[in-house]
């Protein structure tokens, strides 16, 4: 797993950094495994948005979301890639079972 964490008007610091991390590892590894992570963080007055894209072999997913709090924002925001992931991984496993 590779993440990259980038922010606009906003300092990233280690807690955001560890706090990514600490709810990537919590999850199902094999959604992660061999992934690439790239978190756009950004500010605009009370607006807290976030867009995280994953880069897997063969799949991109993309996911975005803001709120008023931005530890709020970077769950919603997992939980979508989350969702999309494991949408994509019972596809490819019902498709696989089909097959043989």
């Amino acid at each position: 797993m590779n993440l990259t964490v980038t922010g606009k008007n906003l300092k990233i610091t280690d807690a955001i950094k560890n706090y990514l991390i600490e709810k990537i590892t919590q999850t199902d590894d094999s959604l992660y495994k061999n992934t690439s992570i790239h978190f756009n963080l950004f500010v605009d007055k009370n607006r807290h948005m976030a867009e995280a894209i994953i880069k897997q072999k063969g799949l991109t997913t993309r996911a975005k979301d803001q709120t008023r709090n931005l530890y709020l924002t970077l769950d919603n925001v997992l939980e979508k890639v989350e969702k999309q992931l494991r949408k994509h991984k019972s596809r490819a496993h019902t498709l696989l079972i089909k097959k043989s």
